[in-house]
């Protein structure tokens, strides 16, 4: 045997854009398979906002509401989660100075919540309101 050769080619894992792009090729295929995909690209990349848009289009296309319904509140509860402001920050004069500024440029009412949700959140609330409207 030579050095530096190996015996067997070593399996790379897939990147994430990679393994994006060979999901959605198997979609119209198989979509059973490309859920499952979808669902392990969620579970090593919960911040992932295609895996989830990703899932609620075929959950749509399959007509499976309910399903449709439980990935857009996950992908909810996850990105809320992300952009939640109520984690103290280790420094409390940059937390003070940060909150004044969001109030000052009118981000945030007195409270500090915020009058606009990030994107991924508030197009997936207009989905589940929409979803919703159908479902009865």
């Amino acid at each position: 045997m030579q050095k530096g050769k190996l015996l067997k080619p070593v399996n790379k894992p897939l990147k994430l854009v990679e393994w994006l792009q060979e999901t959605k090729e198997i979609e119209n295929k198989d979509p059973e398979s490309a859920i499952k995909e979808y669902k392990n690209i969620v579970s090593r990349f919960p911040l992932n906002e295609t895996a989830y848009n990703r899932l609620m289009i075929i959950y749509r296309k399959m007509k499976i509401p309910e399903q449709e319904m439980s990935w857009i509140n996950k992908g909810i509860r996850v990105f809320e989660q992300k952009f939640d402001t109520g984690k103290a920050h280790p420094n409390a004069k940059v937390t003070s100075l940060s909150k004044s500024i969001v109030r000052s440029v009118g981000l945030t009412d007195k409270k500090g919540k915020y009058y606009f949700q990030p994107q991924p959140v508030a197009r997936w609330q207009k989905r589940k309101e929409l979803l919703e409207k159908r479902m009865k």
